[in-house]
């Protein structure tokens, strides 16, 4: 079942079937085996691929990263020394290193460590020294991990023994005993700290008030930006309602009623989109083109819908989506949409067409939009 290294040439050649189809192949190919060769040979594989940046990206879309921790869990130890290779191999790419920290990586990689195979563990430490960030330190340098560095500090095997004194040295400046002193230390004065109820009490006051103005000024802020929502949904509201207006009430709507809109997509509208839905696929920003989530043209639809045609109140019920090309991010797109069919349910049909030139979406949505909820709609100050 496992490829050869024949059939490896002969589908990455000229016209093999691309590096991507066959890491796709391998990952089948794993999943399906029965053999415990072919899946060595196979993670084995895939291990090498995850060295290489430029697969970076296929490994992503692939799920490489949730394959190789579920190996981790395998009795078997070959299994095991792949997996964890292969994480070591692709943890200094910034996007899989914020995964494996958020996924709670670090805890399965830190379990390895009392390993008695030398490959498992040189890739466990070398692999929690590339994942030190800020905000992993604490939980890289926990006084379990620590312990058992320091033992492996001391190890007859030299490899084992020099990895584990830059982990020490890299990551913890000081020697174990020292840490677990100052730790101690630590949470003795936390102890104490909490005893000393009137020094708490002052403290208290004074972040009370300072909390305070905090909140004050949040709210403020956000105050102001509901505001300028408002005014600008008011904006919106306030047309005649007509076949290129903005609100249309269920008796205003006719069949072919029509409104468009044009928009040229920006790196950070895209940045900004990956933040709010921690979407962080590579092929959204890390990419030679970096492809703008179709998440968001269908939200820049839902804008057309809920403000302009049919407009406020509108909710839809059913919708159909399909991508037939890319938008990249730069790309200036038009979003149309057309009514339909107009009963208690309204049809519409839209396309999003980029650069004038292709049609990166398209569908049909069923709506239902509510002339009362359109009129009964109250802007306040």
């Amino acid at each position: 079942m496992f490829s050869t290294k024949e059939q490896l040439i002969k589908k990455t050649g000229k016209h093999g079937v691309g590096r991507f189809a066959f890491l796709q192949q391998l990952v089948n190919e794993y999943n399906a085996s029965k053999s415990r060769e072919a899946k060595e040979q196979v993670l084995a594989n895939l291990a090498n691929f995850a060295y290489d940046p430029v697969n970076y990206d296929y490994l992503w879309r692939l799920r490489i990263l949730d394959l190789f921790f579920e190996a981790l869990e395998d009795n078997n130890n070959k299994i095991v020394s792949y997996a964890i290779g292969g994480i070591c191999n692709i943890c200094l790419e910034p996007l899989s290193r914020e995964y494996i920290i958020r996924n709670h990586g670090i805890k399965s990689i830190s379990t390895l460590l009392s390993s008695n195979e030398e490959s498992i563990v040189l890739s466990a430490i070398t692999s929690l020294i590339y994942l030190d960030t800020p905000s992993s330190r604490n939980e890289i340098t926990s006084l379990a991990n620590v312990k058992r560095i320091t033992e492996l500090s001391k190890s007859i095997n030299p490899r084992i023994k020099n990895i584990a004194i830059i982990f020490l040295k890299d990551l913890c400046n000081v020697n174990f005993s020292t840490q677990l002193h100052l730790r101690k230390i630590a949470t003795a004065n936390k102890k104490t700290s909490q005893n000393k109820t009137c020094d708490t009490n002052k403290s208290t006051n004074t972040t009370t008030s300072t909390t305070a103005t905090a909140s004050t000024k949040k709210a403020m802020k956000k105050a102001k930006m509901f505001r300028t929502i408002l005014a600008s949904a008011k904006k919106y509201c306030s047309k005649t309602p007509s076949s290129s207006s903005a609100t249309a009430t269920l008796e205003d709507l006719k069949i072919g009623n029509r409104v468009s809109i044009q928009r040229t997509v920006t790196e950070d509208d895209v940045l900004g989109f990956a933040q709010l839905t921690n979407d962080y696929n590579p092929i959204h920003i890390n990419s030679t083109k970096n492809i703008v989530h179709g998440a968001f043209l269908n939200g820049l639809l839902s804008g057309i819908l809920g403000t302009k045609l049919p407009g406020p109140g509108t909710v839809v019920v059913e919708q159909i989506l399909r991508y037939p090309k890319p938008c990249y991010v730069g790309d200036t797109v038009e979003i149309s949409v057309e009514i339909t069919s107009v009963r208690k349910i309204v049809k519409c049909k839209y396309t999003c067409v980029a650069n004038s030139e292709r049609i990166v979406m398209e569908g049909e949505a069923k709506l239902v939009t509510n002339a009362n909820k359109t009129q009964k709609i109250i802007f306040t100050k």
